[in-house]
C-alpha cells in the first residue's frame, strides 16, 4: 500500500485520484491501483491505496530490446484504446472536465497562467472545446488555439516513464491519475511530449503508440509554440 498526502487546499486532486481508478476499473481491463480511503484533517488530505506490482519504466527503458519496445507499444495501444472508449452516464454539464466531472488539476494548464491565490491550482471545467481553447490561449498568441471538432475522450493526462509500471516484461499498471479527465483526443499525446522533451527513445515509443489514434502533428506544433513562449 502507499499513502499520498496533499494540503487540504489540494484535496480535490486526491478526490480525482480516488475516483478515476474506480471508473477505469468499471469499464476496462486496465490494471489500476485500488483506492481504499480518502481522509482529511484541518491541514492535510490523505489517500491510501493498494499498490501495483512492477518497477517504473524509466528505470530500465534504455536496456530494453527493440522486441521489448514492440511489446510495450502494443500493450500501451491496447490500454489506451480501452481508456479512450470509457463512456459517461447521462449528459454531462461540462464536455471537458476532470474524471469526476469537476475542475481540472493539470500542471500543463497551470504553467501557462499567472498564479491566482483565490483560484489555486484548479481550473473550472469547460462547456466545450472552444471554452477549453480559451484556457489554453495566451494574449501573445491569440490565434494559437482555434482548432475544434476533436473527439472528447477519457485521458490519463500524465503518461510518462515514472507512471508506466512494468513487471516481467509487460505493463503492470499506469499510476498517478490526479490529472485524469475528459479532454480533446490530442491531449494525451501532446501532454506526453510536454512532460518528456529530451528522452528520444521514449518519445519515439510515444509517437508509435499514438499512430493508431490519428495524426496529432499540428496539435503538437501549436502546443510547442505556447511552451516556447511561456517557458
Amino acid at each position: 500500500m502507499y499513502l499520498k498526502t496533499k494540503s487540504v487546499e489540494d484535496h480535490q486532486a486526491l478526490k480525482i485520484e480516488f475516483g478515476a481508478p474506480q471508473l477505469v476499473r468499471s469499464q476496462t481491463q486496465i490494471p489500476v491501483s485500488r483506492p481504499l480511503y480518502l481522509l482529511s484533517d484541518t491541514e492535510t488530505s490523505y489517500l491510501l491505496a493498494a499498490t501495483l506490482p512492477g518497477q517504473r519504466l524509466g528505470s530500465y527503458i534504455d536496456i530494453l530490446s527493440d522486441h521489448d519496445l514492440d511489446i510495450l507499444t502494443h500493450d500501451m495501444q491496447r490500454y489506451l484504446t480501452q481508456l479512450r472508449s470509457i463512456s459517461r452516464h447521462g449528459t454531462p454539464k461540462y464536455e471537458i472536465s476532470n474524471a469526476i466531472g469537476g475542475k481540472h488539476y493539470d500542471y500543463r494548464i497551470i504553467a501557462a497562467h499567472d498564479y491566482d491565490k483565490e483560484r489555486g491550482d484548479f481550473f473550472a471545467p469547460c462547456t466545450d472545446e472552444e471554452d477549453f481553447n480559451d484556457i489554453l490561449r495566451t494574449p501573445a498568441l491569440p490565434d494559437g488555439f482555434d482548432s475544434t471538432g476533436h473527439n472528447i475522450v477519457f485521458t490519463h493526462s500524465d503518461i510518462n516513464m515514472r507512471n508506466v509500471l512494468m513487471h516481467n516484461g509487460r505493463i503492470s499498471g499506469i499510476a498517478d491519475r490526479e490529472n485524469s479527465g475528459w479532454f480533446s483526443d490530442y491531449w494525451e499525446y501532446t501532454k506526453a511530449h510536454y512532460v518528456t522533451k529530451l528522452h528520444k527513445r521514449w518519445l519515439a515509443v510515444v509517437n508509435r503508440i499514438f499512430e493508431i489514434f490519428g495524426d496529432f502533428t499540428l496539435d503538437l506544433e501549436i502546443e510547442r509554440r505556447l511552451w516556447e513562449y511561456c517557458f
